[in-house]
């Protein structure tokens, strides 16, 4: 089924526009399917404020008419100083930037105009009263607010229940009455305040010690801490005035399971069995190897904390997204056979509670999905990365048949619509963002729910993705996207923006990005093309494992020869002025082109690898690069390929200007690796620049830094790819005096 996206409209997208689009995030449908709540987001660069809001949209009187539905209520909002240190003077007052805010209209609330709150984690705990989780600054611990709906007015905010610790993954179950959350929570303690009273002693310690025994030590940008996120359940009670409030004191149920002698580290997700007096959910088993195995069980909890076993106990892989069936008698997951391979396929599994056993379900099909759901008693329903869609599918049960249902652009989640045969989908393409859908479980009648940035595609053009295809190494078919600027006439010559993703076992998808976002190298003049090599996921098992120990063999064959075609069979890309972009893997592939091609006028390398060995004992999650490299660094057989994939080798042949990014909250690939890339390339008067942001991690995440982002890599790109080549540096000397900069050398020599 395909969703039309945007048309002609007016002037290009730029980095501005990016950063100030309307962002969805979570949200949840009331039990009786009339309305969905969901949280909006809206960063202005001229207030330099972030705003907050709860939006509640009517489904349409008949679940269908969701264009007819009207404009979304807002609830609550809340508006804040998004500068890392905001002057004291900083004033709440109404954003006023008139560039790029695409606000869509609606319904004024006075009411909610006056909160200070800033909402998260919207759950209905009726059609008529709606929570929400907002942080508490002078506890710092969260508190649950509700607000009640009558006759189509929203009342003030009122508190339910404050918790003295923050809170997330909030859920709700109306059938047993419970809310639960995940808290982060020190071993032995029983109540939430006891970790708060524990957080507060550990304040008023003189030292800043840590001090570790085993691994891992810290994980993607956080210190491990002997905090560990656990599930929490609280029982509700309705009041006389339709409200509610605690029957008791939060519960941690998983706080007694002994797991190897360890305490559980649940993830984020977890659901209600329908009676609501069960979750399933998944964490690692605790022990030594934590740091260098990916095992995870889905495990089955009573809320009352009687009980929490795991449903699939072994040496299996990685386990994630347990579902119930209606009848709770079911519980479809998806796990990995290998425990030491991330990118190993999630196979789809169902266990049957009563009789404790597991049956496979489309074992032969050779996609990975990462969500999955039930249609019906028969059928599931599966997210799955494919061609570079992230597509949904009917799968039957009894014969294992799989029929998509949705296969154009991307769905990044589905959720059931309560007593419907509908489900809620985050959908968006490479020229849309993201925003709410419906869909019926046959796949028949998508419709649009919200409209979170109405200009995009009116007032500014977005370009329109092509699928491309070539040939690379051992003939394997290599896909990617192009775009074309939107104002591309055929017989003009463009520069070429060719992106490398990271992972690697990942893939560029038909999907909108807040970060690597195609659309704003096109809209710079460049014709943008990214192409998915083999390690990426979506094209078959084989195909993703095809990187492991070729780091800088197949893949970057694959890139050099889809290059070659793509310059033939696109004359309009100017040879000479093109720039290879990428992050991660895509850094890495970065280091690896400077050492072993000049093709490219300019590269940008974003928290890449420097050095496969001190990578190995810098990262944290070690069984990444053990199974890359068939072993550790310390194993004299495996250490020959660190050694051959290292692009440290090739330091010598570096003669490329490249742009360095990185942030020192990356503990997947650490700053040394950037500083050591930055390093090997002035040393050797190579010119560059290192763009370092301290409050980041592998990912550049506040709207701020991100619009800096993209400011320093066009300029980069634009610099050494303008017409007459080098003599663009010269010309290039322009500072921006609102730009921090500890050096700026026009001709970036030594």
């Amino acid at each position: 089924m395909t969703v039309s996206v945007f048309g002609a409209a007016a002037r290009s997208f730029t980095p501005e526009d990016l950063v100030q689009t309307n962002r969805v995030g979570a949200s949840a449908v009331s039990p009786g399917a009339a309305a969905v709540a969901y949280i909006q987001s809206h960063y202005s660069i001229a207030s330099k404020r972030q705003t907050t809001r709860l939006l509640v949209q009517s489904l349409g009187s008949d679940h269908h008419d969701h264009d007819h539905a009207g404009s979304p209520v807002e609830v609550v909002k809340h508006s804040a100083d998004a500068r890392p240190n905001p002057p004291k003077s900083s004033s709440a007052a109404e954003d006023s930037d008139s560039h790029a805010e695409q606000e869509p209209e609606q319904e004024p609330q006075p009411e909610a105009l006056k909160n200070k709150l800033k909402p998260s984690q919207p759950i209905w705990l009726s059609d008529s009263v709606l929570a929400f989780v907002a942080p508490d600054a002078a506890s710092g611990g969260s508190t649950l607010y509700a607000v009640t709906e009558h006759k189509g007015r929203w009342s003030k905010p009122h508190a339910l229940a404050s918790l003295p610790v923050p809170i997330s993954s909030a859920q709700y179950s109306a059938e047993s009455g419970v809310f639960a959350f995940t808290a982060d929570v020190y071993g032995g303690t029983s109540k939430l305040k006891d970790t708060a009273e524990i957080d507060r002693q550990e304040q008023e310690r003189a030292d800043t010690a840590r001090v570790y025994d085993d691994l891992w030590v810290r994980h993607w940008d956080t210190f491990a801490s002997p905090k560990l996120p656990q599930i929490h359940t609280l029982r509700l009670v309705s009041t006389s005035d339709g409200s509610f409030k605690p029957k008791d004191q939060p519960k941690n149920i998983i706080k007694d399971t002994d797991a190897n002698g360890g305490r559980l580290e649940a993830a984020d997700s977890f659901v209600f069995s329908p009676s609501g007096l069960q979750v399933a959910f998944v964490a690692k088993q605790p022990g030594r190897d934590y740091a260098w195995k990916t095992t995870s069980f889905v495990y089955l909890a009573d809320v009352d904390g009687s009980a929490a076993t795991p449903i699939n106990a072994g040496d299996g892989g990685a386990s994630a997204s347990p579902s119930f069936s209606h009848d709770g008698k079911r519980i479809a997951y998806v796990q990995m056979a290998s425990p030491t391979y991330e990118a190993d396929r999630n196979q789809i599994k169902i266990y049957d509670v009563a009789g404790k056993t597991t049956t496979n379900v489309a074992a032969d099909w050779d996609r990975s999905p990462s969500q999955v759901g039930w249609a019906d008693a028969d059928t599931l329903l599966v997210s799955y990365n494919d061609y570079g869609r992230n597509k949904l599918a009917r799968v039957d049960i009894a014969s294992g048949a799989v029929t998509s249902i949705v296969s154009n652009h991307s769905v990044s989640s589905f959720a059931e619509i309560p007593g419907t045969d509908k489900f809620l989908l985050n959908y968006s393409a490479l020229d849309s963002p993201n925003d709410l859908y419906t869909i019926t479980a046959d796949g028949a009648d998508l419709a649009r729910v919200t409209n979170a940035n109405p200009t995009l595609g009116k007032e500014i053009t977005l370009s329109v993705p092509e699928d491309v295809e070539f040939v690379g190494a051992d003939n394997a078919t290599i896909h990617g996207f192009l775009l074309r600027p939107p104002q591309y006439d055929a017989s003009g010559k463009y520069p070429l923006a060719f992106v490398i993703h990271g992972g690697p076992q990942s893939s560029f998808l038909d999907a909108w990005s807040t970060r690597w976002n195609l659309n704003v190298l096109a809209a710079a003049g460049f014709v943008t093309v990214a192409l998915d090599f083999q390690g990426s996921t979506g094209y078959g098992q084989a195909f993703t494992d095809a990187i492991r120990n070729q780091w800088g063999g197949k893949p970057y064959d694959s890139l050099m020869l889809s290059l070659e075609q793509l310059l033939v069979e696109h004359p309009y890309i100017d040879p000479n002025r093109m720039a290879a972009l990428g992050a991660s893997y895509g850094g890495y592939m970065i280091n690896w082109i400077n050492g072993h091609t000049d093709v490219f006028k300019a590269l940008v390398n974003h928290d890449g690898m420097f050095s496969t060995i001190s990578t190995y004992y810098s990262t944290e999650e070690l069984y990444f690069p053990e199974t890359e490299f068939e072993g550790t660094p310390f194993d004299p057989k495996a250490r020959k390929n660190y050694e051959k994939w290292s692009p440290e080798r090739f330091v010598n042949n570096w003669k490329t200007p490249t742009l360095v990014i990185h942030s020192e909250k990356d503990y997947r690939l650490v700053v040394s690796e950037g500083l050591s890339t930055f390093t090997a390339l002035r040393r050797q008067n190579v010119p560059a620049r290192l763009l370092y942001f301290p409050d980041e991690n592998h990912w550049v995440l506040k709207p701020a830094n991100s619009l800096r982002w993209h400011q320093e890599v066009l300029e980069w790109i634009k610099k050494w790819t303008a017409d007459g080549g080098k003599d663009a540096v010269a010309s290039n000397q322009t500072i921006d005096p609102t730009k921090f900069a500890v050096q700026h050398g026009g001709d970036s020599s030594l």
